[in-house]
């Protein structure tokens, strides 16, 4: 697992961010579509491995 920095712009040109704990980022951008099916771009950034 590993924590990754989610950035996600909408369809109406708004601008969102979180944090999140992800298997990887392939993960992380489908978890992200799944949630916010509107957005138009995605993008995840790798921050760190998290703690065992």
């Amino acid at each position: 697992m590993a924590i990754y920095r989610i950035k996600i712009t909408m369809a109406d040109g708004s601008r969102g961010r979180y944090t999140g704990i992800f298997a990887d980022g392939i993960e992380a951008i489908v978890q992200t579509l799944a949630d916010f099916p509107e957005a138009r771009s995605v993008a995840a950034m790798f921050i760190r491995r998290a703690a065992a």
